[in-house]
Parts: structure tokens; C-alpha cells; sequence
């Protein structure tokens, strides 16, 4: 059997739908199937949603598969997952703490360094 990393960490600076969702079905499976450690790390354009007041991320017209962006972190989380955003692009949104949907933390730039620098966990973008 092939040995599996330690972890999972995915880098998620797209703001595009389609990629947003990858990313959270992605950890969502690795977290039920393997049990494995997953976090998600929002930059870029992914950060604006994580806004829990973003219609958008929750809108009924841009649902895929009849999941909502904000349903499909929510889901995320609820399976184990952990999602930190960086903190200079929050502040870029203008977005503080307060703004962040429920289980969402602003991420430790040295804990993110350390986990992207641990040889036993894999890393994909997005």
C-alpha cells in the first residue's frame, strides 16, 4: 500500500467557483476518508469569501450541485478541517475578525510557514 502524507495543506487564492469548490470537496474527503489533517489557507481573491455577509458565497443562483459556497466551508469544518485566512488580505478586503463565517481563524503566518515547510504534508493549490 502506498503511504500516505501526514497532512494535507491547500492554498486557495482563486476566486473563481469552480476552484473554491475543489478545494473544500478535496479536504472534505480527505478529512471523512483518511482522517487526515487538512487545512485550508484563503489569500488572494479566495479571502472575500470567507465573509460570512458576502451574498454571493451563499446566493441560491450560484449554487453547483445545489451547494452554496459558505455551505460547502461550513461542511468543511464540520468534517474536522481547519480554514485561516491571511491577514494582510483581510485587511485588504477591509474585512476584520468579526467578518469571518463561523470556524474561519486568521492565520499565524509563522505556524502557516512551519506547516508548508513540514516535509510530510502534501500542498496543493488552487
Amino acid at each position: 500500500m502506498t503511504e500516505l502524507a501526514k497532512g494535507l495543506f491547500i492554498n486557495l487564492s482563486s476566486a473563481d467557483f469552480f476552484h473554491i469548490r475543489k478545494a473544500f470537496k478535496l479536504g472534505t474527503m480527505v478529512r471523512k476518508n483518511h482522517k487526515l489533517p487538512v487545512t485550508v489557507y484563503m489569500n488572494l481573491g479566495a479571502v472575500r469569501f470567507a465573509n460570512k455577509g458576502l451574498p454571493l458565497a451563499s446566493a441560491e443562483h450560484v449554487k453547483i450541485h445545489d451547494t452554496s459556497i459558505h455551505e460547502l466551508m461550513t461542511t468543511f469544518v464540520k468534517a474536522g478541517g481547519s480554514i485561516v485566512v491571511c491577514p494582510m488580505r483581510l485587511k485588504g478586503e477591509g474585512l476584520t475578525n468579526n467578518d469571518l463565517l463561523e470556524g474561519i481563524k486568521v492565520a499565524d503566518n509563522d505556524a502557516i510557514l512551519t506547516l508548508m515547510l513540514e516535509k510530510s504534508v502534501k500542498i496543493i493549490s488552487f
